[in-house]
């Protein structure tokens, strides 16, 4: 008798647990920005030559950071985080856009995006313009560019919701966590 009391007992501490844990908020692993930023909408190229806007996103979340071609470890890091997070959403990834902004615009051009983004992933899109352009969407993110020989750049990576608005900013972040936080906002959206 007493081990069936028992039995029940701990049956009904472990449904009380899982029912306190399902009520739980998530919590999200980035700097999160509510309500999300209203950003505007740019004209860029893409590394297939062709005009490009944020709004072409529309409908769907964009991981979105700025760095270059020829950048010897945040940039190629980032990327190679963007392959695994897409890879850990599997048949949800083609819901996401995983974008680069240079802040090299003159060495990277669209062919020169388009080859370095192929090493990662070719579904990975490159986004270049005119330096007026490009300074217009670097002011629009806060983004810090200073000229050297290898070039200093702000390394945080942005989330856009499907409006184009900023939700989530990550600064060293591990992969894992943003894409739970993608898992999750593709989740709520099913």
């Amino acid at each position: 008798m007493k081990t069936s009391a028992f039995r029940l007992l701990i049956s009904f501490f472990v449904l009380a647990l899982a029912l306190t844990a399902c009520g739980q908020p998530y919590t999200f692993h980035g700097t999160l920005l509510e309500p999300p930023l209203a950003t505007s909408d740019f004209a860029l190229v893409d590394q297939n030559g062709q005009a490009a806007r944020l709004s072409d996103y529309s409908g769907q979340l964009v991981l979105l950071f700025f760095g270059y071609t020829d950048c010897p470890d945040a940039c190629p890091a980032t990327l190679a985080q963007f392959k695994q997070i897409r890879a850990e959403l599997g048949d949800k990834a083609d819901r996401v856009s995983f974008v680069l902004i240079t802040v090299d615009p003159e060495r990277d051009t669209p062919e020169r995006l388009k080859e370095y983004l192929a090493q990662f992933d070719s579904s990975f899109i490159g986004l270049t313009g005119s330096a007026d352009a490009l300074q217009s969407v670097y002011r629009e993110y806060g983004v810090s560019v200073q000229p050297a020989v290898a070039l200093a750049h702000t390394s945080s990576v942005f989330l856009l919701d499907r409006e184009g608005r900023v939700q989530l900013i990550y600064t060293d972040i591990p992969w894992q966590d943003t894409a739970a936080d993608l898992r999750r906002l593709l989740d709520s959206s099913d």
